[in-house]
């Protein structure tokens, strides 16, 4: 049976339109999952030279995959329920049963579409998705009320419906010489993030803008004034208000959340400078301790999802803070989507093999300047440093050639963070665009 693929993003309802000239390049991610005899659905075709070059490493049968692309050209309404999509997708599973129908964003337009074509009880969680389950599972709001329900650790804040009660938090925390970081309820990689503080000697990561402020009352509500309607994708979500940590070291365990068992997919560090920058899987140097902590409370908040009724991929992200003398795991957001780490991890395990983590690295950057797809392939193969399965080690080319801002990401395979290095550095002798 084949399984149906679909390269969607959030919801306008959720994260606005950011993201969105990118979407077509964003959601070739989406090739690092296919298996023989897939049915993928896409918002634009895919780079013909970057789906080759996956399915080559992979070992699928390019031939064995049927694409279907939305018509060119901007119409009303979600894409995915576009009727001439929904009519192609059907010929394209041409009666046969779905065995599985997998999103990068699950949602109730992955389900109607489902729906449509005969295929709704393959998807996860069909049932909590159809009824608005996305804005539980990437609510940042949510994840505070139910972990702290749960009783994980969290960073001193709270969900601010309104500009008074986040005045009162806000400056509560800045009265007490804390710095605040404030999130957009829906947004990723520290794009919807800002942090406030009385200070300029401090350095911000995790964060798209620091503003300093000359007092912790005045200035508050007169920044509140200037930025709710942006913080709240005008006025139609929450602002979760926290203490920002300094020099905190950024995590994440991510699992799969099924009807019967909960599997941890990977974990590793998010290094931000000063939004996402890159990452390494498994995280470096990581004390026993401290994983187990990380682990242990992801599992904790995907119990409660799972009980709730959400299947699918859950990240639970954390920050590694000092307390006294002990470093303490505080929890900070979930992300019940396919985020920008889950197809890292999974090449990992297609490529290294399924316990990558035991002697490997992977570390994934999020550009490399360069002036085309097949120069960046040439790169690698005059260094002699593109992936090769003999070692187990080289660079992977994670997506398409991005035209603005001419850069593509990828992903060193290394023994550690040191050989990993060394790989970046041999990446740097590229030619400019």
């Amino acid at each position: 049976m084949p399984r149906l693929l679909i390269g969607n993003r959030p919801s306008d309802d959720l994260v606005g339109t950011w993201g969105k000239p990118a979407m077509g390049w964003w959601a070739q991610r989406l090739l690092w999952f296919v298996r023989d005899g897939d049915v993928l659905v896409l918002p634009e075709p895919p780079d013909e030279a970057f789906l080759s070059y996956v399915t080559g490493l992979t070992g699928t049968d390019r031939t064995s995959l049927t694409l279907v692309v939305r018509a060119a050209g901007e119409r009303p309404g979600e894409w995915l329920l576009d009727p001439e999509l929904v009519e192609r997708t059907r010929q394209a599973l041409a009666g046969r049963p779905v065995d599985e129908v997998f999103a990068l964003c699950p949602n109730e337009a992955v389900v109607e579409l489902a729906r449509e074509v005969g295929a709704e009880e393959a998807v996860p969680g069909h049932a909590f998705l159809d009824q608005g389950g996305a804005l539980i599972a990437d609510s940042k709001a949510v994840f505070r009320t139910l972990a702290a329900g749960a009783g994980l650790p969290l960073p001193e804040g709270g969900v601010c419906a309104n500009q008074e009660s986040a005045h009162r938090l806000i400056t509560r925390l800045l009265s007490a010489d804390r710095p605040v970081i404030l999130k957009k309820e829906f947004l990723a990689a520290g794009n919807g993030n800002e942090v406030l503080t009385l200070t300029e000697d401090i350095r911000v990561n995790g964060a798209g803008r620091t503003v300093v402020l000359n007092d912790p009352r005045e200035a508050v509500r007169t920044y509140l004034n200037e930025r709710w309607d942006w913080l709240t994708e005008g006025r139609r979500h929450r602002v979760v208000v926290e203490e920002y940590h300094p020099g905190s070291r950024g995590v994440f365990a991510e699992f799969w959340i099924g009807d019967e068992e909960i599997e941890l997919g990977g974990q590793g560090e998010m290094v931000a400078e000063p939004v996402a920058d890159h990452s390494y899987l498994p995280a470096p140097d990581l004390a026993p301790d401290q994983e187990a902590a990380l682990t242990a409370g992801g599992r904790r908040l995907c119990e409660v999802l799972q009980t709730m009724g959400y299947r699918g991929v859950l990240s639970a992200d954390a920050i590694i803070v000092t307390r006294g003398t002990d470093p303490v795991v505080l929890f900070t957001e979930y992300n019940g989507l396919v985020t920008g780490s889950t197809h890292v991890y999974h090449l990992g395990k297609r490529l290294a093999g399924p316990d990558y983590a035991r002697d490997r690295l992977l570390a994934e950057y999020v550009s490399w300047r360069v002036p085309s797809f097949a120069e960046a392939r040439e790169h690698l193969d005059s260094e002699g440093i593109a992936y090769d399965p003999a070692t187990r080690t080289g660079v992977v080319l994670l997506n398409s050639w991005r035209d603005n801002p001419g850069v593509v990401p990828y992903c060193l395979i290394a023994a550690d963070v040191d050989a990993a290095e060394r790989l970046k550095e041999r990446l740097k002798q590229a030619p400019g665009p």
